[in-house]
C-alpha cells in the first residue's frame, strides 16, 4: 500500500513531530529524488544538521498513523520579532496524492495557533504549478515575483512570493467572509 493510500485510508490522520538528527538521512534522501530536484535547492546533511540546532528554525516530520513518514517541513523566523514565519520547505514522499494539503493545513495551524504568527510566507518557483495551486487553494496570496533571485544550476531562477495573514487564516477556519 502506498503512503498516500495509507493516508486516505485513515481519513487524513497524521501527526507532525519535531525532527531529530535521526531524521537527517530521510530528509537528504527526499531532496535527492529526481522528480523534486527542479523545485528545491538541495542542502547537504551538514547544513540540515546545523539548522536543526538553530532556534530560529523548526524541522517537522509528517507521519501517517503507523509512523511512516509522509514528508517533512522546515519553518524559519521563529526568533523574529515581526511574527512573520517562513515556510522554507514542504516536501512530500508522494506528491500529488493529497497528503501535502493536509500537512500544510497542520503547518498553518501550528504557525498561527502555537507560534502566534501574524504572517506565514513562502517562495516557490513559477514553474511549480502543483505547489502554487495548493497554496492558493489554502488561502495563500501571490504577492509578486522576485526576478532572477536565485542562482540555480549555473543560471538564475525567479521566485513567486506567497503569503497568508493570520486574519485570513482565521476567516478561512471559521468560514467568515472578508469585511
Amino acid at each position: 500500500m502506498t503512503i498516500a493510500a495509507e493516508y486516505e485510508r485513515w481519513n487524513g490522520v497524521m501527526k507532525l513531530r519535531d525532527a531529530t538528527s535521526d531524521d537527517l538521512d530521510f530528509i537528504v534522501a527526499q531532496e535527492s529524488r529526481p522528480e523534486v530536484v527542479e523545485f528545491i535547492c538541495r542542502w547537504g546533511r551538514e547544513r540540515h544538521g546545523g539548522n536543526l540546532a538553530d532556534p530560529d528554525k523548526r524541522y517537522l516530520i509528517a507521519e501517517a498513523e503507523a509512523g511512516r513518514p509522509l514528508g517533512y517541513v522546515i519553518l524559519a523566523g521563529l526568533a523574529g520579532e515581526n511574527g512573520s514565519l517562513e515556510l522554507v520547505r514542504i516536501l512530500m514522499v508522494e506528491p500529488g496524492r493529497g497528503a501535502g494539503q493536509g500537512v500544510l493545513q497542520e503547518v498553518m495551524a501550528l504557525a498561527f495557533e502555537e507560534h502566534g504568527a501574524h504572517r506565514l510566507w513562502l517562495d516557490v518557483f513559477p514553474e511549480n504549478a502543483r505547489g502554487r495551486h495548493v497554496y492558493r487553494k489554502l488561502g495563500f496570496v501571490e504577492e509578486g515575483v522576485l526576478r532572477d533571485a536565485l542562482r540555480f544550476d549555473g543560471g538564475y531562477r525567479s521566485l513567486v512570493v506567497m503569503s497568508i495573514l493570520e486574519e485570513e487564516y482565521r476567516r478561512r477556519r471559521t468560514g467568515a467572509r472578508a469585511p
